[in-house]
């Protein structure tokens, strides 16, 4: 039986280790694209390169949560049932920081190493770094061996309605199809809030599986 860093036992087979160094490369590598692309002006490399990340990490998510939605698999009725809801949703926090910090990289990566301008690049970056850095370390504590608790539902909701607040100011407003500089970080909203959206649905679902 596998341990976690703190000795106690994964749930079957809820985890992201497999899957980490794939998540990492395929962020690495659409950053790339996506600077290269907005090296060129070409904004369909972006935003094809950030739609494939998020695609992955929405599949990752399913993946782990899909299988908790059965009434027999996922109710708190279960011992292993609730130890793997747990696990789902810790998972969920951890892809969520991987959002963010993916967010973060690529708008330090465009607005340095290509030749797009945009005054506000570094402050949004710096508040994406700090969101992942927060919930990686919310992440660590849900993984506490002495913590048993579960990510609260309400925050799950505020983080989800928050998302999809500033993804539907960025679709009204139109700020998809701008022409000034900032165009390569709409990219980089739009497909980062469609993945948190995602995700706070997977979880919202999942977490009511412990009353189920």
């Amino acid at each position: 039986m596998s341990l976690n860093q703190h000795g106690r036992p994964y749930a079957p087979g809820i985890s992201l280790r497999p899957l980490l160094p794939w998540l990492l490369l395929a962020s690495a590598l659409g950053i790339t694209m996506m600077v290269l692309g907005a090296g060129r002006g070409d904004r369909v490399l972006p935003s094809l390169s950030a739609g494939l990340l998020i695609a992955f990490v929405v599949g990752t998510g399913l993946g782990v949560n899909a299988p908790l939605w059965s009434k027999s698999t996922g109710s708190a009725a279960q011992p292993d049932g609730l130890t793997s809801i747990r696990e789902a949703l810790r998972c969920n926090v951890w892809l969520a920081a991987l959002v963010y910090a993916w967010g973060a990289s690529a708008l330090f990566a465009i607005y340095s190493l290509s030749d797009l301008v945009w005054r506000h690049a570094f402050q949004y970056a710096s508040g994406a770094a700090v969101f992942a850095a927060g919930i990686g370390l919310y992440a660590l504590w849900l993984g506490r061996s002495s913590n048993r608790h579960v990510p609260p539902l309400a925050l799950t909701i505020v983080h989800g309605i928050a998302a999809a607040g500033g993804l539907a100011y960025l679709i009204g407003a139109d700020k998809l199809a701008t022409v000034k500089g900032d165009w390569a970080a709409n990219e980089v909203f739009l497909w980062g809030s469609l993945a948190i959206v995602a995700l706070c649905i997977m979880s919202l679902v999942t977490q009511t599986r412990i009353k189920a």
